[in-house]
Formats: C-alpha cells, structure tokens, sequence
C-alpha cells in the first residue's frame, strides 16, 4: 500500500467541493497581471472585513502565511481611522489608505480574528491623501499602478514606471508589494519607500526616512523621522534646524550607509557584505508570526509582533536619562516632564497649557515672542527669559540652532535675547557656573528635570518670552 504524506491527504482534502470537483483556495492570490483595476468596494473586492473598532480591511491581493494561518500580507484599501461614539458602536470608518497591511487569516485564507486582528498597516502610498469608498487602484496597461479618487478620476499617487516593461505586481511573503518586469525583475517595490514601519528584511536607505505619524488618528506626516547619516542611525524633530533626539554612531565614517531590520538585530553598514559599522540587538521573531518596527507620533520605535493579539514588545531606542523624559514630545511644545513623567508648564504667569484636561499636549506662551528674523511693522517687541534651574533639553548639542562655549550663565541669556531667532538657550555647565556651555534652540520641545547627582551636571533653560509691558 502505498503510504502518502499527511500534509497531502489534508490538502486534498482542503481543495474538495460539493460534488467531488477541487479548486484552488479562493482568498490566496497574491499577484495580478496588466491591465487590472480594484475598486475600494465592497462588491469589486469580496475579501472584505469590517472589525469590531470599526476598521475595515478590503484585500485585493493577499499573501497567506506559509503556515497555512496566522499573520499574513495583504495589498488593497484600509480604514483604521474610525472613533468610537462613546460607549457605543464604532464611528463608520470613511477614509482610506491604498497600501500593505499584516491581516489574521484562517486557515481557509479568510481574514478573520476581528477582535484583536485589527490590520496594521506597514506601508501606505497615499498616508496624507485619505481616499472615500469608490477610489480605485489600477495597474495600466502601460505598467504604471496608480491610485485614483474613482473610476477616471484624478491620479493621486502612482509608482512612475509606465513604460519601463512592468507585467505585473505581486506581494511578497516578506511584506514587500513588488512590480516585476517579464524576466521577473524588480522594477519597483514599496520596501524602498517606507512610511513609518520597516519589515523584517527591509533597509531604510542611505537618504530615506521612517516619518512618524502626526498622531494615532493622523496619518500625515508628523515632524518626528529616522534617517541614516555618514555618521549613523539618527531620530530627529523636523525643525530649522533638525534637533536630534537619538543616534546610534559609527565605528568610522561611511559615505552611503544604511540601516537593515534582520530577524534579531537592526545594523549599520557601509556596503552589502560589509561587517556592521553598527548594531542594536533585537528579540527575535517567532516562527509563524510576524514583527515589525514603527516610529511612533511620541518619538519611540517600538517593535510589534502577533502574538494572539499585536503587541509592542520592545523599545528599540534607548535614551539618557531613561524614563520616557528624554523624548521630545512626552509633554509637547513647552511641557516639562518630571521624574515620575508628569508633566506641566513652566510657569503659571508666562505660559498655558494646550488642553488643562490633558497637560501631555503641552503649554504655549500667554504672549509669544515673535521668533522670526524677517522685518516687521510692529515696534520691536522686548523680551525677558523665564529661567528654569535644573532643567534640560533633549536635543544633541552639536545640532543646536548655535552652541557657545566657555561662557558664564548672563553671557548666554545675553546671547538668546540678542540673536532674533532664539526661541530658549540651554546652559550646560560643570561645577563652574561661570564657565559652561549655551545651545541656543530655534523651538521649544518638550524639556525634563535633571538630577545633577544623576546626569553630572547642571543645566538650566531660559525660554524667551515677551516682557510685560510697563505700566503707566
């Protein structure tokens, strides 16, 4: 007798229909030839889901997990947008991204799980430009995939490769959607522009940058982003200039390095093939699941894997003073955040908080000093600098709008009052308050108190703000 292998019984046994006749399963289709087109409906794309927050996935190519279940990639519209009205059911999710996302399939390659599977979206063409329900995805005959507002709408995104031999788009067991060409090659693929999520496998290149989200119901994007610089990985604020937050340094420095999210590390190298200039130690993936790393609207890159749920699992970068202080946005624009991570306003005289019911969102100036160089009718408005001792700022020096060094505490108050687009100055001193160090910052970020015992030194804030005017 001869004795088959139990994976084929169960697979034959998989592809059985009423009536004796067998058929590939009906979910798994993870390419598309040229000319196709997807509507962003329910009709046009069967797989579909609505979770019970409210998100909705509609798949319209889908990669199973090898396991046969579990975790797997889809390309097509998601809506994870939606509110809660209360206690009561979820808002209708209205606004849609065309893009990857990491669904719960059953074993039938169903979408399912819609408690806790809800999609998380790795990759997204159209993150700033939410389409409605009738948008389409089409793959052209000239080869170029683009996203429209609806049928013959107007082109919103597309990949820019009509004409260069596309024959169709596939998404990868990695996550990665790929346009190949008739040899198979790659002519475009998502994992060379990434959003705000790396996937195992994938490689923020030399110039690229991961961008946070404006917010967890935002989208946009937000002025939070890692890129890789000659001198390494860093995590930046988009301001004028960028303050840096975080980096990892190099052993030396390497003109074009890159930065790759490997199952247990994220590492630095100058080449292919090259040994890492620099490496970050990550948990490693379980087999059958999936993990990837998104730069979060706080600032953290935090690493997600299903592990009957999504679940963030690790906190990729490691700042000092540790405590969640160190990250510019844990008290917003002005916010001091204390050991304990709460957080408040400088002072009750100069400043308000954004939302009294949430201090986080951060303070502004009752009266605020205008901080632009570029001439102005109004007379010059006069400005004094509230002062707080034992306070620190989370930007690198070397990336202040200007450093001054060997100077006493009244010489760097002097240098933010006499430099118009000083917004707060930073000294930074040793046991000597009469020689320290003055980082002039162009924008005010979160701050933190500091433990000179701790940190091994001192620095105070000075935050310009307008002075009173005199009373007659």
């Amino acid at each position: 007798m001869i004795m088959m292998h139990r994976a084929t019984i169960i697979a034959l046994i998989c592809c059985l229909v009423a009536g004796g006749g067998a058929r590939a399963q009906p979910f798994d289709y993870p390419a598309a030839r040229l000319a196709t087109t997807w509507a962003n409906t329910d009709a046009a794309l069967p797989h579909h889901v609505v979770y019970t927050d409210g998100s909705v996935a509609r798949a319209a190519l889908l990669r199973l997990n090898p396991a046969g279940l579990g975790p797997s990639y889809a390309f097509g519209f998601f809506c994870t947008a939606s509110r809660p009205r209360g206690d009561g059911p979820a808002a209708p999710c209205t606004e849609f991204l065309l893009g990857v996302a990491v669904v719960y399939c059953n074993s039938g390659a169903g979408m399912t799980f819609v408690t806790a599977g809800v999609p998380q979206v790795v990759w997204s063409a159209n993150r700033g430009s939410p389409v409605c329900e009738g948008a389409t995805a089409e793959l052209t005959p000239e080869g170029d995939l683009v996203l429209r507002s609806g049928p013959g709408g107007a082109v919103l995104w597309s990949t820019g490769t009509k004409g260069r031999s596309v024959a169709g788009a596939r998404i990868g067991s990695d996550g990665n959607l790929v346009l190949y060409d008739g040899r198979n090659a790659t002519v475009w693929q998502s994992f060379d522009h990434p959003t705000n999520a790396l996937l195992v496998g994938q490689s923020l290149k030399h110039g690229a940058r991961l961008i946070a989200n404006v917010s967890a119901a935002d989208w946009r994007d937000g002025r939070l982003y890692l890129a890789v610089g000659d001198d390494g990985l860093s995590a930046y604020v988009n301001a004028a200039p960028p303050q840096r937050y975080y980096q990892l340094g190099l052993s030396e420095t390497a003109h074009g390095a890159y930065a790759t999210y490997t199952n247990g590390s994220l590492t630095v190298s100058a080449r292919p093939g090259a040994p890492p200039l620099a490496a970050i130690e990550l948990p490693t993936v379980g087999a059958g699941t999936v993990q990837y790393m998104r730069l979060e609207h706080d600032g953290h890159l935090r690493i997600y894997e299903w592990r009957s749920g999504w679940a963030p699992v690790y906190d990729v970068l490691r700042l000092f003073p540790d405590g969640g202080c160190a990250f510019p946005t844990a008290c917003g624009a002005y916010g001091v955040c204390t050991d304990d991570t709460q957080c408040s306003c400088p002072d009750a005289a100069n400043f308000r908080p954004v939302d009294f019911r949430r201090p986080n969102r951060g303070c502004v100036p009752t009266a605020p000093p205008p901080t632009s160089c570029r001439p102005s009718r109004r007379p010059q408005t006069q400005h004094r600098l509230v002062s707080l001792p034992r306070t620190a700022y989370f930007n690198d020096h070397t990336t202040s709008m200007r450093a001054v060094d060997r100077v006493s505490e009244e010489a760097c108050k002097k240098a933010c009052l006499d430099d118009c687009a000083c917004a707060a100055a930073q000294f930074y001193y040793g046991p000597d308050s009469g020689d320290g160090s003055c980082y002039l910052q162009s924008e005010v970020f979160s701050m933190q108190t500091v433990q000179p015992d701790v940190v091994h030194y001192n620095s105070t804030m000075h935050i310009k703000v307008q002075a009173k005017p005199a009373r007659n």
